[in-house]
């Protein structure tokens, strides 16, 4: 089971536990079990920051880890979450498109795995993050000045500026984002003049 309280020690700014760090680097290799398990509390708490729940991004991160499917009652064992949560965020998981179920020959129980592919992983995490805030925004901002009339009511043309220049950045941001964001985003570095073995 995943220590929560680890995440603590592994997180403290201090000098001491970058020392302890340093010390334990040298003295010896960290087990597998507990580098895992610092990417899956890491992975947890980035996961606010994408728009999801912290539970979500652990399972994920567990799952992306994992070299084989996993089972929820493995998910939830490891994680120590109840079995609501655990199919509650698989779901929305599946949903993101980067979780999916699988079975394993002569096994009835259900599996899951994540997306493997870190470039395909990027590529669903930006569209769907652009899909679920930026659209809704500018479809927001649009529906805001088809009911202003600055004309009729001019103590509304402050307003009206204020918000033809939010749109029109994002609009700008959002012609930019499909101009240049591949469809492979393999291609992403070689648009950005990068040497992708570099990145390898």
């Amino acid at each position: 089971m995943i220590d929560r309280h680890a995440l603590a020690k592994h997180s403290r700014p201090d000098s001491e536990a970058l020392t302890e760090a340093a010390s334990t680097s040298e003295t010896a290799p960290v087990p597998r079990e507990r580098l895992e398990e610092r990417f899956v509390l890491h992975w947890g708490e980035m996961a606010s920051a994408w728009g999801i729940n912290r539970t979500m991004g652990q399972i994920h991160a567990l799952l992306y880890i994992s070299e084989s499917p996993l089972t929820t009652d493995e998910i939830m064992g490891r994680l120590g979450i109840s079995r609501g949560g655990a199919s509650t965020n698989l779901r929305a998981l599946e949903e993101w498109g980067v979780v999916q179920r699988c079975h394993v020959k002569g096994d009835r129980r259900e599996y899951f795995r994540s997306l493997a592919d870190s470039w395909d992983l990027f590529h669903i995490i930006v569209r769907e993050r652009k899909r679920r805030e930026f659209d809704p925004m500018i479809r927001s901002l649009r529906q805001f000045l088809t009911e202003c009339d600055a004309e009729r009511e001019p103590g509304l043309q402050h307003y009206q500026d204020r918000i033809h220049g939010l749109l029109d950045v994002l609009q700008a941001l959002d012609q930019a984002c499909e101009r240049w964001m591949p469809r492979d985003p393999r291609e992403l570095p070689r648009l950005l003049e990068v040497d992708v073995e570099g990145l390898l």
